[in-house]
């Protein structure tokens, strides 16, 4: 179990030695009326900054991308979600930091495809044995076509989304049109869409920290809206009450837990992530839906929650995870 003798903290030589450069859409700008506008993630961020400052380390935050191509004057990139549009958002920052040889928290470029792109994680999900759910890319040609439809019911959403970004439930032809709709929106930036089969049951989410015993953080359960239990952007963002989370260990915990040691075994080392499925307890089906690397670990995600349950403080988890992925990059280095 993850106690405090698992848990590494930066030594003095690592705090004088490391200017962190604080990468997330919201690291600048903390003021009521964006945390109105986006919600949580404002306010996620503005923690994680002061965390980070709070542990002794130099930070700079930066909420654009274009400050990877400057001055090399940081010695670790802590980037998380941007929310970037382009296609490819979440490998940039990883891949920079290669090229320049800076330590990037999470995975790597390569690894990170894999969690970028649904479609890639499926595959990979499959191939180890995984269920997943049926799932057909949206390609352009289709959006333009507004008698396209599928039988059945299925989830339409970005083939690289995040925080279930521009999610449409969809069950019928008028439910297609606006999908279509959804997907052609310009401020999706021309992006890929996928339809995914809709799987009913519970959402399990499986939190991984490295460094910790495998199998040591509980599973949480992920509570969406009523009726077919869809986790929303808008509940993410706490911009409505649907949301809810907590631990789980009833029918399917043991089943995602198996299901995300295999994925695990083939995508580490990334730090940190959270995995999720579907779970059907009518018919014990466990489907992998998604993995997400550098993900939120706000106060009240399940990942800090997890860790939380064993006692350990926001503070100490931030710190390990940074240790973590600092100490095992400069190894490897050398």
């Amino acid at each position: 179990m993850p106690t405090l003798e698992y848990l590494l903290t930066p030594s003095l030589e690592e705090l004088a030695q490391t200017h962190v450069l604080f990468l997330a859409r919201h690291a600048l700008d903390s003021s009521p009326e964006r945390r109105a506008k986006y919600g949580y993630h404002v306010v996620y961020h503005a923690i994680m900054l002061e965390t980070l400052r709070g542990l002794g380390f130099r930070v700079t935050p930066a909420s654009e991308h274009e400050v990877l191509f400057g001055p090399l004057d940081f010695d670790f990139l802590y980037a998380i979600h941007s929310h970037a549009i382009f296609d490819g958002h979440e490998l940039l920052a990883p891949a920079i930091a290669a090229y320049r040889g800076v330590p990037c928290l999470g995975a790597s470029a390569s690894s990170r495809a894999v969690s970028e792109d649904k479609v890639l994680a499926k595959q990979l999900a499959a191939s180890l044995g995984l269920d997943v759910a049926k799932h057909r890319i949206m390609q352009p040609g289709e959006v333009s076509n507004d008698k396209f439809s599928l039988p059945g019911s299925w989830i339409v959403k970005p083939r690289g989304g995040i925080a279930s970004d521009a999610i449409v439930k969809v069950e019928n032809e008028a439910d297609w049109r606006d999908a279509l709709t959804t997907i052609s929106d310009p401020r999706h930036g021309g992006r890929e869409f996928i339809a995914e089969e809709f799987v009913p049951g519970l959402n399990l989410t499986v939190p991984i920290v490295e460094g910790f015993p495998p199998g040591s953080l509980a599973v949480f359960e992920e509570r969406g809206r009523p009726g077919d239990n869809v986790l929303t952007n808008e509940a993410k963002r706490g911009l409505n009450s649907s949301y809810k989370s907590a631990p789980y260990d009833g029918p399917g915990a043991e089943e995602v837990s198996e299901a995300t040691a295999r994925m695990v075994a083939e995508m580490s080392p990334f730090d940190y992530a959270r995995f999720d499925f579907r779970y059907d307890p009518d018919t014990r089906r466990t489907v992998f839906i998604e993995v997400n690397i550098a993900c939120n670990m706000a106060p009240a995600s399940a990942v800090y929650r997890s860790a939380a349950l064993h006692g350990i403080k926001y503070e100490e988890l931030v710190g390990h995870v940074l240790t973590h992925s600092l100490r095992r990059q400069r190894k490897r280095q050398r």
